[in-house]
């Protein structure tokens, strides 16, 4: 009889331990990250800045072509300041002339002596990955080689890339620009930047200038009777997911850097993300590992990860009332000031979304309007903090819901003496 009830208790045991285990697998939705072959690499909403996959994001690399963004988002913030024109004519030095057609280097040719448009330059190094091309936006821009490296550190820093470094305009190494060369440092310096960094740069482009798609989009164009092959594989790309769509953004290759690339995308016309690989296989000129790598990870972004709305004027759980002790009402609920949409795993719903103030808020003083800024508030979904890239990132505004008058004097003295008590 006591070996029945000890075989009948195991049982019972075993069944509960298995029944256990089947409820919390049912509840899961986290789905494994994927196996991403290269040194570093990240995928980010474009409008938030929220990371949603991340190996070796912090890590300075090689970057190659990529630094070329750099390039053209000065030449764009130039032309905003009306300090350049896309028809603007850009003289062509025997240097660069001669750079255009070295062996080895992606470029389009150039002609000493002879003007080409901002526009055609801009052009040709986003579609060709023009290196020449490149190197002539940034005299056009600094007068010099070596200061448009210089505005380029400032840029970066300004836009909040705190690491990694830039030494020209076209992410050749030092010595492969030739005679605009910078004498003070090492003949193998190349530009550098992490994966998060990079992911960074390419959404203050697209923010800032984003009809730079329309460019970055392009398969094929043409420079002056050559035609212009764009690099990014995965251009109408119809294997990545139903309706998902990519528009760009940009390739990078050396020895240092490996294969590299940004990508932009979107589905169904919505909810675009930034995927960087930095580091890839990089076996031959056509060996597509960064693709495929950069189409695995899109593919678990948008399969596994779904957007959840914060609308403008919502309340979110965990951030405390607002006070404001001179008033009719002494506390106040504070609500989101503007739309904001925040990633999770699929199957998570908004009750999971919970804030908590980046700073105590400072207490209002009466009349207070609605509208008036409580202070900041940071999201976390089941207690794990969500993270972005950029310093001010993922910091939301919170402000007060309606207008409240000024309590009347007597009032206002009945709580004063309450106080002392």
């Amino acid at each position: 009889m006591k070996h029945r009830i000890k075989i009948l208790t195991a049982l019972m045991g075993f069944f509960c331990v298995l029944t256990l285990s089947m409820t919390v697998d049912a509840k899961s939705t986290v789905t494994p990250e994927p196996a991403i072959y290269a040194k570093s690499a990240i995928a980010v909403d474009a409008d938030s800045g929220q990371i949603l996959y991340q190996k070796n994001a912090n890590q300075p690399r090689a970057i190659a072509s990529i630094s070329k963004l750099m390039t053209v988002y000065i030449v764009h913030q130039q032309i905003r300041a009306n300090k350049l024109a896309w028809d603007d004519k850009v003289k062509i030095s025997s240097e660069l002339a001669k750079l255009s057609t070295a062996s080895g280097l992606t470029n389009v040719p150039l002609t000493a002596g002879k003007a080409y448009s901002v526009r055609q330059l801009v052009n040709a190094t986003l579609v060709e990955s023009a290196n020449a091309a490149a190197l002539a936006l940034g005299q056009k821009v600094a007068g010099t080689a070596t200061k448009f490296a210089a505005l380029m550190n400032k840029t970066a820093r300004k836009i909040g890339i705190s690491d990694g470094h830039f030494y020209n305009a076209s992410g050749l190494t030092n010595k492969l620009t030739g005679k605009l060369a910078l004498s003070h440092v090492s003949a193998n310096a190349e530009n550098l930047l992490s994966a998060k960094d990079v992911a960074l740069l390419a959404q203050k482009l697209l923010q800032k200038f984003p009809k730079v798609t329309n460019i970055t989009e392009q398969t094929t164009s043409t420079f002056y009777g050559t035609t212009m092959t764009g690099h990014n594989q995965l251009i109408d790309d119809h294997n990545l997911g139903q309706g998902v769509r990519v528009d760009g953004l940009k390739t990078g290759t050396s020895d240092k850097a490996g294969a590299c690339f940004v990508g932009s995308a979107t589905t169904n016309g919505k909810h675009r993300i930034i995927t960087v690989v930095l580091g890839a296989r990089n076996k031959s000129a056509n060996d597509p590992a960064r693709f495929i790598q950069t189409a695995k990870l899109m593919k678990w972004v948008y399969a596994t990860h779904q957007p959840i709305k914060l609308a403008a004027g919502a309340t979110i759980a965990g951030v405390d009332k607002a006070k404001i002790p001179d008033g009719k009402q002494t506390t106040i609920l504070p609500v989101t000031k503007a739309t904001h949409w925040a990633w999770a795993d699929k199957g998570t719903s908004a009750k999971q979304i919970s804030g908590q103030y980046v700073n105590q808020p400072a207490k209002l003083t009466s009349p207070t309007k609605k509208g008036t800024q409580v202070g900041q508030a940071r999201l976390s979904i089941d207690g794990k903090r969500l993270q972005y890239i950029g310093h001010s990132a993922g910091k939301l505004v919170m402000v007060t819901n309606q207008s409240v008058k000024k309590a009347n004097f007597f009032v206002r003295l009945w709580r004063a003496i309450l106080r002392l008590f």
